[in-house]
């Protein structure tokens, strides 16, 4: 059988497919474009949230500033991920962050909000 030459598409290479979070060292939870479009589409800040027992961290996205939201800003080549300081919350709560983590995502049809655990 001969050999096929593979040319990757952009979504391959992108990963754009799946909807990805991630914790960073810095304190900053960094969302893909799909994950922010999915999941916030329209927000420029977040809620954050956090539940103890589960040690989930939940972001309801708001279009508006509020006392308790904070700013999701675009970065990287075309916006393509989107990041919150997220540094109150895990000094807050005593959390501890040593290194980029993927954090697992789901979506909380109930509550309106995006969930993340490590």
């Amino acid at each position: 059988m001969p050999f096929e030459k593979f040319i990757p598409s952009k979504k391959d290479v992108s990963g754009k497919n799946a909807p990805e979070a991630k914790m960073l060292k810095s304190g900053h939870i960094s969302l893909n474009i799909t994950a922010y479009e999915k999941y916030l589409k329209g927000a420029t800040h977040v809620e954050l949230y956090y539940d103890s027992i589960t040690k989930k961290i939940g972001l309801i996205g708001k279009k508006y500033g509020t006392k308790a939201a904070f700013k999701l800003r675009s970065v990287g080549k075309g916006k393509s991920t989107y990041r919150v300081n997220a540094n109150p919350l895990i000094e807050h709560y005593g959390l501890r962050v040593t290194a980029k983590t993927t954090l697992k995502i789901m979506w909380n049809a109930q509550e309106s909000m995006l969930e993340l655990s490590f």
